[in-house]
């Protein structure tokens, strides 16, 4: 609609009011849309929600030329589908965990405050990643986007969220022991890192 594309142009020069007419317009379609894929209300609340973020953190770099409704739409099944194949992947791992004693083994060697600890050591490792780095390991590392999304995102080579992702684990390994790499996977399997 041209309409929504003149808005769209406004939203990207900062019109926040663009926004929340997007978000007026298209949240509730877009709620059961992402409720037929996720068959969770507050799941589907949180997709439809991390999308118009991103729509909003990324607007300067957005190239919608034909419908923001598409748009909007196809990112939302974009997350559905990766929500979706992150649980499974989450559910595979929590079963295979069960069948050896729980996460409790996986954390053997851990109390609750080193636990911690971690977590803030995480954190701050994050927060101190160059930029472009920082936000190519949370899309694809913490959030768990396919690097082709991750490249479509930010509109960067595939090859460059590579290279990225490369070196952000190179520092991971120099920054952390073994071990404690072990459990990064595990928090970063089941979204606990940041």
């Amino acid at each position: 609609m041209p309409e929504d594309l003149s808005l769209f142009k406004n939203m990207q020069q900062g019109d926040v009011s663009a926004l929340e007419y997007f978000f007026r317009e298209y949240a509730d379609f877009l709620y059961y849309r992402a409720l037929g894929y996720v068959h969770h209300s507050q799941v589907a609340e949180d997709v439809v929600q991390e999308v118009f973020i991103r729509f909003w953190d990324n607007r300067a770099k957005l190239d919608i030329s034909t419908s923001v409704a598409a748009y909007l739409t196809r990112s939302v099944v974009n997350s559905c589908k990766n929500y979706l194949e992150h649980r499974s992947v989450r559910n595979r791992y929590e079963q295979k965990f069960q069948s050896e004693n729980s996460e409790a083994e996986e954390v053997q060697g851990f109390d609750q405050e080193e636990l911690e600890c971690l977590r803030k050591r995480l954190r701050i490792f994050v927060d101190n990643l160059p930029d472009k780095c920082r936000e190519i390991f949370i899309l694809a590392c913490v959030e768990g986007l396919k690097y082709r999304e991750v490249a479509e995102q930010l509109h960067v080579s595939v090859n460059t969220v590579k290279t990225q992702v490369r070196s952000a684990y190179a520092k991971l390994r120099s920054d952390f022991n073994v071990k404690e790499q072990e459990l990064i996977v595990f928090f970063l399997l089941f979204q606990q890192l940041l």
